[in-house]
């Protein structure tokens, strides 16, 4: 049995597709203290709750977690004997504590550099898959002015927000941009300014705002910063050590990472069942709509998978991926180390 802790309000992904932003955001924030009833009790399992599991997501469901819902939806984790509680994220409502604390036995953390930076500062925690194997940021474009090397930029006048400012300063430097000939414009998530035409191009995900425009019949061309030097894993789950060094606590991990992945792998293989399952289980209270949380997988698929990075395994953290990581996210001062990452809840 699965249970989810389904709150009302849209989702960070869905938000993107709406022209209120501030609207949903209110919306969102709605599920913060309805989250404070749901996953209070203790993680892991006592007395007949040998096979209870919880994980903590970064944001509210949508079709970023797919993997995990069809895992859910498909008896996935039953199969493993696993009774899974899926507790849902919000913008006040962080992971890394929970997990820290050992009050779920999971987390999904939508970068890595959060999971880093709370080892630097003393937890004990290891980031133990990627469900993100390519980082979808991207800079995002007009399809009839598109931007399509890091060079390119020069000249451009690009909506960039808060939060990416310091990755993107980075990848430009990295890339040989002259950062004088650039102007940013501080931007929000909503890709408003674009289809406006009032900047060249904007600091994005790949699984957001192009299909947040492409709603709007607004043709994009995406360039991931992964094409060109700037790749870190992303979406990734961690334990606390002490999970880890438990053997029953340890198993059901592992138990719950196969689930997962075959979940993801079904989801990749059936996209419209995905989207199909989001939206009879949570579509009515978040307000989503099948074609874009179909659409919304599609976009994020190659992504999941790695495509063209050479990864052949969902969620493994291959020497490569690993040090990609690592490069990127020291370049932006994130005191980090391969101590990190460890792939022993993923079999070989």
């Amino acid at each position: 049995m699965t249970h989810f802790c389904a709150p009302p309000g849209l989702g960070r992904r869905s938000f993107l597709r709406v022209a209120g932003q501030s609207a949903a955001v209110v919306a969102a924030g709605s599920a913060v203290p309805w989250l404070a009833g749901c996953g209070s009790s203790a993680a892991g399992g006592d007395g007949d709750g040998k096979g209870r599991f919880t994980v903590k997501l970064a944001w509210i469901p949508n079709a970023e977690y797919a993997g995990i819902f069809v895992g859910a939806e498909d008896g996935l984790y039953t199969k493993q004997g696993l009774d899974v509680e899926v507790l849902p994220g919000g913008p006040n409502s962080a992971v890394v504590p929970m997990v820290t604390t050992n009050r779920v036995d999971l987390g999904v953390e939508a970068i890595p550099e959060n999971v880093a930076t709370a080892v630097a500062r003393g937890s004990k925690l290891k980031i133990v898959g990627a469900g993100l194997l390519k980082s979808p940021e991207s800079w995002i474009s007009l399809a009839d002015r598109p931007v399509r090397s890091p060079k390119e930029i020069e000249g451009k006048k690009l909506g960039i927000t808060l939060a990416g400012k310091n990755t993107a300063l980075v990848f430009m430097k990295r890339n040989g941009v002259d950062v004088s000939k650039v102007r940013l414009v501080p931007i929000q998530f909503d890709p408003a300014p674009l289809a406006a035409r009032e900047v060249d191009a904007i600091w994005g995900f790949a699984s957001n705002q192009p299909v947040s425009l492409e709603l709007r019949g607004v043709k994009t061309h995406v360039m991931p910063l992964a094409d060109f030097g700037f790749n870190r894993m992303q979406s990734v789950f961690f334990a606390s050590q002490k999970t880890l060094d438990d053997p029953a606590a340890r198993e059901r991990a592992r138990k719950f990472m196969t689930a997962s992945r075959l979940g993801w792998e079904a989801a990749l293989r059936d996209q419209r069942h995905a989207a199909d399952v989001i939206i009879k289980k949570y579509g009515a209270k978040l307000g989503l709509k099948l074609d874009e949380q179909a659409k919304s997988l599609a976009a994020i698929a190659p992504y999941v998978s790695g495509a063209g990075t050479g990864a052949t395994k969902l969620f493994w953290m291959s020497d490569a991926l690993i040090e990609e990581t690592i490069t990127s996210l020291t370049s932006i001062g994130i005191k980090l180390d391969k101590s990190l990452f460890t792939n022993e809840l993923l079999g070989g």
